[in-house]
């Protein structure tokens, strides 16, 4: 079996990039609505829109021909909230979110990147490689991308694209 087929049969076990986005937008939504609800100040804002790559390494014979790619990371579009965590509330927001995100497989817990008074930052890990990052300085922020996923289509297909022929 090739590296391509290996990799991609280990990415046939995981859901779609279109379910994983639909799973994560609504694990998001929990988050956003969980922060608010411990810290109403706070009023989240739709900052960048989606982006798409491909997969980086640890797939990266799946898209390593010159056609459309089999698989996909996406980053969600981003979050901010105008304001931050006061530093009194910061620990029960970080668990709050802690436990959703462990509710979709986020199962590392929080990564401290900063935790100093008025400015924090975490970073949370799933076993499929997706990262949420949380954090909370003049304001307050969360992103989430996706670990490498097949296109719906490829899934569906079970099977790598053919090489093209010119």
């Amino acid at each position: 079996m090739s590296q391509k087929e290996q990799q991609f049969n280990e990415l046939m076990k995981r859901p779609d990039i279109d379910q994983v986005v639909a799973q994560y937008e609504d694990m998001y939504a929990k988050i956003r609505a969980k922060v608010a609800e411990i810290v109403p100040v706070l009023k989240w804002t739709l900052v960048n829109p989606m982006t798409s790559a491909s997969c980086g390494n640890e797939f990266s014979a799946v898209n390593a021909s010159l056609r459309k790619d089999d698989a996909e990371v996406k980053s969600l579009a981003n979050w901010l909230a105008e304001g931050k965590v006061p530093d009194a509330q910061w620990g029960t927001v970080q668990a709050a979110v802690d436990t959703i995100l462990r509710s979709y497989g986020f199962d590392s817990g929080p990564i401290v990147v900063k935790n100093q008074s008025a400015d924090h930052y975490v970073t949370f890990r799933s076993p499929a490689g997706s990262e949420v990052t949380f954090g909370s300085a003049v304001n307050t922020g969360l992103t989430v991308r996706t670990g490498c996923h097949l296109t719906a289509e490829a899934k569906t297909r079970g099977t790598p694209a053919p090489v093209p022929t010119y």
